[in-house]
């Protein structure tokens, strides 16, 4: 890399901090595909950088920031709104960034160790569903109606946070009440289609939600949808509690709904012998009770919008 002169930035030639690093990252000597992706990453870091902590130079940046913000990318990989794996790059990027700003002199800040990011998607030990109780607990102690009307489109839809708050449930009411089920477009991952069915307690939902809503969706008509996902996220943070919890509620109830037997994560049984026990449980032959369990699993993965399989294990085990 060229010789920089001294200047904000770390003399890297602009006082934004996104052009900075995206400078840096066209300055890095990687093949040009890659130089754009480190550049683009960085652009996100530094716009949260911005709204979060305060801070416009590179100066000004140390490792808690960064660990800051991996926990922040930790959140998303929770709420099911990024990948693991995606997560880990952003970080990265930013060690990146600023390994060649710094000339060497930055100590690399781990995704997995630092920030806590999963290294990869794993099957739980427990159960993320949120318990009926704490869930008719919080219908009574969370002041603000819009929630808890979220909170139980969630739960009887597994919708995704985003997909309940974009959701125009007056259109979807419409729908459920001619054909028993509803279209999710809206805030779903990659814009795609998934038609989800409407149960008794789903349509009660549905009704209530449609009643409250002022606007296209169930955010309110004076509000972007980002200042009403930080409402709702600071209120959750308050109440203790994630909306996320909705969906594997809502995942492990239709998998008993749809075998017969409770989800495998309410159930202290291995992997291995997950199929033998539904076989028992059901009286039916083992090689039944395989293609069974499989078969839901990929309604699940339909009804939850994942294209992977594997991803339905999160939920249920």
């Amino acid at each position: 890399m060229a010789s920089r002169k001294r200047g904000r930035n770390l003399g890297l030639g602009s006082r934004n901090l996104t052009r900075a690093g995206k400078t840096c990252a066209h300055q890095s000597g990687k093949a040009f595909a890659t130089r754009g992706t480190l550049a683009e990453r960085w652009s996100v870091f530094a716009k949260w950088l911005e709204q979060t902590q305060g801070i416009k130079r590179m100066e000004d940046i140390n490792r808690e920031h960064v660990m800051a913000y991996g926990q922040a990318l930790k959140a998303r990989v929770e709420r099911d709104e990024l990948k693991a794996s995606t997560a880990q790059l952003y970080v990265s990027a930013v060690n990146s960034i600023m390994t060649s700003a710094t000339n060497g002199n930055w100590q690399t800040v781990s995704p997995t160790k630092d920030c806590g990011i999963p290294k990869r998607r794993y099957i739980p030990e427990t159960s993320k569903a949120m318990p009926q109780l704490q869930h008719e607990q919080l219908q009574i102690s969370v002041d603000d109606e819009r929630i808890t009307v979220l909170l139980n489109l969630q739960r009887t839809l597994g919708l995704r946070f985003k997909e309940s708050a974009l959701l125009n449930a007056q259109k979807a009411l419409r729908q459920a009440q001619w054909e028993d089920r509803i279209t999710v477009f809206s805030g779903t991952k990659g814009g795609k289609r998934r038609h989800v069915p409407v149960s008794a307690e789903a349509l009660a939902a549905l009704e209530t939600a449609a009643s409250l809503q002022d606007g296209p969706s169930m955010i309110p008509a004076n509000l972007r949808y980002v200042d009403f996902r930080d409402h709702c996220y600071r209120q959750a943070q308050k109440q203790q509690f994630q909306f996320h919890g909705q969906r594997h509620y809502y995942a492990q109830q239709r998998y008993q709904a749809l075998t017969g037997v409770p989800a495998p994560i309410k159930k202290a049984i291995t992997t291995s012998a997950w199929h033998s026990y539904m076989a028992i449980q059901l009286n039916i032959s083992l090689e039944a009770a395989e293609k069974l369990d499989h078969r839901v699993r990929s309604i699940l993965s339909q009804e939850l919008g994942h294209e992977r399989l594997e991803v339905v294990r999160v939920y249920i085990g």
